[in-house]
């Protein structure tokens, strides 16, 4: 279709051409049939060519016509019949290349009506001009008839110059079509390596969002790492922590209790001994009660001694532990100045890791209370032991809250993973697309580079026929000047001919009439009949 449409557009610049020159013969032969009085061979000759070519644009004209009815009837079958299985862009395309070939092929129905007009009044003046002026002066008949053989050769001669024309012409519209369809492939392959070139250029561009994505997916996934790690360590201290400062109330509770056994153990010997010094009369129940006591006291003595092992075991766990709450301390501030290097990147996880933070720092706190609040414990009692061991379920759970996030980060994590998978999936499909596109975009280059190879050649073969057309065009017009010299030579000779005839009639009836008035009637009479027959 578009092929079609390319021809017929040629076709009527042709046509525009031809009518352009059919325009110049009518203006003269217009001005000769008004100005001139005597049929003359220039006359004949214009009239004559201003004949066949207003004939040939009536017939060429006839025969864009009803290619362009055809080509419309097909442009209105493709509305028609546009699939629905394409995507919506190429429905779009396909559309806007039908609305612009009816714009295209209504402008040259304009112009092919025009030229129509302009052929129908051509017509019409050689109908009412043809033989208006043909019988105005008789004396150029002998001309005519002794100049039919020349003019004859001459007409002979014009078709054949006409016919070598037209086929001139023809090959100059094929290779014009030629070149109009390898231009047309050409701005077409121009605008699929543009598009190439487009897709490629956001292939990149997404690409390259893919590995930014990738890369600070990678950084939050190193930082998630090492966020929860150090809450994992917090976590641990803090357990650590609430687990040392239970062993060491329970014990300097114990140490208070072995502490109050030994005083009542010396009260009881004072009583037993003023018992003894007074006369009961009970000296065996007595002496088995020191026994007695005398176990409980040394078995006070080893408990002592064992808690103040377990005082001294306590103290450097203690110290450990304070150590311990040093270096994390000392850490935690460093991963603060990390934390407050990365909030712009990784806002959520910051978020939780700040609140994993604040429960470590709130768990750290409640220990240090609870250090603080072991000094009440000897004054308050159990009613603080139990307010403690509530606390310390509090922070149990406070815990296991930790942990549970400290899960959901993990959690994250795996799905940070997968989708570090995805991408790099998608990032391999899309270099085989880029691959792709740019085996398509070599290959497109290497057909434009043959395009335009051809495009040279037929440029050379254009240039050559042109020179061709131009060099019996040159001849064609000293061929034309020649016959008209020599029609002009003749119609001098043919005139001074008819003259010098005239001449001669003139002298031979002078001497008939001085013959008649010289001789007798009769004689008259004799040679006068024999002259007729002459004359």
């Amino acid at each position: 279709m578009e092929l079609d449409l390319a021809y017929s557009s040629e076709k009527v610049l042709n046509l525009e051409i031809l009518m352009m020159q059919v325009t110049d013969r009518a203006s003269d032969y217009e001005l000769q049939t008004s100005s001139s009085e005597e049929l003359s061979m220039d006359f004949i000759e214009k009239a004559f060519e201003y004949d066949i070519l207003s004939g040939i644009l009536s017939s060429e004209v006839k025969e864009i016509e009803s290619f362009m009815s055809c080509l419309q009837m097909d442009i209105l079958a493709a509305h028609k019949f546009t699939p629905s299985d394409l995507l919506e862009d190429s429905l779009i395309e396909i559309e806007e290349k039908l609305y612009h070939a009816e714009e295209s092929l209504r402008n040259s129905i304009d112009q092919v009506a025009d030229i129509r007009k302009q052929s129908a009044k051509f017509e019409r003046s050689l109908a009412f001009g043809k033989y208006e002026r043909f019988f105005v002066n008789f004396v150029c008949f002998y001309n005519c008839v002794i100049l039919s053989k020349y003019c004859l050769q001459t007409v002979e001669q014009k078709r054949h110059c006409l016919q070598s024309l037209e086929k001139s012409l023809a090959r100059e519209i094929d290779l014009e079509k030629k070149l109009s369809e390898s231009r047309y492939n050409e701005e077409e392959l121009k605008m699929k390596l543009h598009f190439a070139e487009q897709e490629v250029d956001c292939l990149e561009d997404l690409f390259e969002r893919v590995l930014v994505g990738f890369f600070e997916a990678e950084n939050s996934a190193e930082i998630l790492l090492g966020i929860s790690k150090e809450i994992i360590v917090k976590v641990q201290i803090a357990q650590l922590s609430s687990s040392s400062s239970f062993l060491q109330s329970e014990v300097e509770s114990e140490m208070d209790k072995s502490m109050m056994k030994p005083l009542n153990g010396q009260r009881e010997m004072k009583n037993v001994e003023t018992s003894y010094t007074e006369p009961d009369g009970f000296p065996v129940s007595v002496k088995t009660y020191l026994r007695t006591l005398r176990c409980r006291i040394n078995a006070l003595g080893e408990q002592l001694r064992e808690t103040e092992d377990h005082l001294l075991i306590a103290k450097v766990c203690v110290k450990e532990n304070k150590e311990q709450q040093s270096m994390l301390y000392t850490e935690r501030g460093d991963m603060d100045n990390l934390i407050s290097s990365l909030k712009e990147k990784v806002l959520e996880i910051q978020s939780r890791a700040e609140s994993a933070e604040a429960r470590c720092a709130e768990l750290i706190k409640q220990s240090v209370e609870l250090n603080d609040e072991v000094g009440f414990l000897r004054s308050n009692g159990t009613e603080k032991v139990k307010l403690l061991e509530r606390k310390l379920k509090e922070s149990d759970s406070q815990l296991e809250h930790a942990n549970a996030s400290v899960a959901a980060i993990e959690e994250q994590k795996n799905m940070l993973y997968s989708a570090l998978n995805d991408m790099q999936n998608l990032i391999d499909d899309l270099k085989g697309k880029v691959s792709k596109a740019e085996s398509r975009a070599e290959s497109a280059e290497s057909k434009c580079s043959l395009l335009t190879e051809t495009n040279l050649e037929l440029n050379e073969e254009l240039t050559f026929l042109r020179g061709r057309l131009e060099c019996l065009e040159v001849s064609l017009r000293q061929s034309e000047r020649a016959k008209l010299a020599t029609a002009k030579d003749i119609c001098s000779r043919t005139k001074l001919i008819a003259e010098l005839v005239k001449k001669l009639g003139l002298e031979r009836e002078h001497l008939q009439l001085q013959v008649v008035a010289c001789l007798s009637p009769s004689l008259f009479f004799y040679f006068y009949y024999p002259i007729c027959f002459v004359a």
